[in-house]
């Protein structure tokens, strides 16, 4: 009861916060904030100091936009070349149905490794993400398809993402895609936010933010 009653009292003191801010001003208040990534599915060379975390849904058109069309040349130029760690955070939003449940498949196959490559074939087939599909994703990336299964009718990750939820709302992300751009904390599985950047962006831009951040370290 008095977890509970502490909880409230800092929502109530963050909900008042961000009124006397104003929404800018209260995002803006978000950079400098540590927050911890150490549970969350990670694409890496080596330890490199500068994350970029992909806030998501898995059936948002502009989050598949992005992911299609901006994502892969960030893993090819700053990823795979150890510069950048990429993150992912879940942020499946009430208005579509087949989100929340695409969020457990991805989880289920991270379950055998291999979250990145469900979260690519989740986004190249944003039309059919009904549950039924999902195995005959996990076949085609040659997930252990029965253990795959159990994992998607069982309720064991629906916690882990509604945690997602509320990491991304506390950071004041409510729609998707939204990036954050975060500097890891030696010795800690926590990052540092520098900016958060919403909707769909060229890659350009987000070559240039990676590009003066990676400089100014």
């Amino acid at each position: 009861m008095t977890a509970n009653i502490r909880g409230i009292a800092r929502w109530v003191a963050a909900a008042g916060l961000a009124i006397a801010l104003g929404p800018q001003s209260w995002a803006h208040a978000q950079i400098g904030r540590k927050i911890s990534v150490g549970d969350y599915p990670s694409m890496k060379e080596g330890s490199p100091g500068l994350v970029l975390i992909e806030v998501s849904d898995f059936q948002c058109g502009y989050c598949g936009q992005s992911a299609r069309g901006v994502l892969p040349s960030i893993k090819k130029n700053f990823v795979h070349t150890g510069q950048v760690e990429l993150v992912f955070l879940d942020l499946p939003l009430q208005m579509h149905s087949q989100a929340f449940k695409a969020a457990v498949a991805a989880a289920c196959a991270r379950d055998q490794n291999k979250f990145w490559e469900m979260h690519d074939v989740l986004f190249e087939n944003q039309r059919a993400l009904t549950p039924d599909r999902f195995p005959g994703y996990a076949e085609t990336l040659g997930l252990d398809l029965a253990a795959f299964q159990k994992c998607l009718s069982g309720r064991r990750h629906d916690g882990e993402i509604r945690g997602n939820i509320r990491v991304a709302n506390s950071l004041d992300i409510n729609g998707t895609p939204a990036y954050v751009l975060a500097r890891r904390i030696p010795g800690a599985d926590k990052v540092q936010v520098l900016e958060i950047v919403h909707g769909v962006r060229p890659y350009e831009e987000m070559e240039q933010k990676l590009n003066a951040l990676l400089a100014s370290k």
